[in-house]
């Protein structure tokens, strides 16, 4: 079970550090997400303020699951807010508007069911690190070699999955077909 909470810890961890380096580097970049709040039902006024306190969650549940000792809070603040974050989503859905996904900065693809789906995921990824962290794993010995080896070689790459979701599925999407040329007459 300690390589469950080691291997939650360090995907979402990784998950959101790259959310709020990629939110904050650059001002161009924030208003953009900025934007996209405001595409999410959140006024206009209150878009800023939304915006700030998203981004200082995202760090908090970094920060959180670095300290050992605070662990237990970071998971359950980061399925805490990737509940909200995913409600957001599908509210947006049922009033027909896709926002562009500025979940990792500068994104244009707009939200969808992946996005739901990967913050669902990501949320059981969160309780399961829970569930490891309650076994009584998460308070004894530091981890082995092998646990911190196991748990990076699957969090690295499924943190990288998950960031680039959406370039991954673009890769793959066929691109729609052009239009037949017409046939030139000699």
């Amino acid at each position: 079970m300690r390589a469950l909470e080691l291997t939650a810890r360090l995907l979402l961890a990784l998950v959101f550090v790259v959310a709020v380096i990629g939110k904050l580097r650059s001002r161009t970049v924030f208003a953009e997400f900025v934007g996209s709040v405001r595409q999410f039902g959140v006024p206009a006024r209150w878009a800023p303020s939304t915006a700030h306190v998203a981004v200082a969650v995202e760090a908090a549940v970094v920060i959180l699951l670095a300290v050992p000792r605070t662990v237990p809070a970071g998971l359950l603040l980061a399925a805490g807010l990737l509940g909200v974050l995913t409600a957001a989503i599908v509210g947006a859905l049922r009033r027909g508007a896709r926002p562009a996904c500025r979940c990792f900065g500068a994104g244009d693809a707009p939200v969808g069911g992946r996005h739901v789906a990967r913050n669902l995921a990501l949320a059981t990824v969160a309780l399961l690190g829970l569930l490891g962290w309650a076994t009584g794993t998460g308070t004894g010995p530091p981890p082995s070699a092998p646990t911190v080896l196991f748990a990076v070689g699957v969090a690295v790459p499924l943190a990288a999955v998950v960031i680039r979701l959406d370039d991954l599925v673009a890769l793959f999407t066929p691109s729609p077909s052009r239009a037949p040329r017409p046939a030139r007459r000699s």
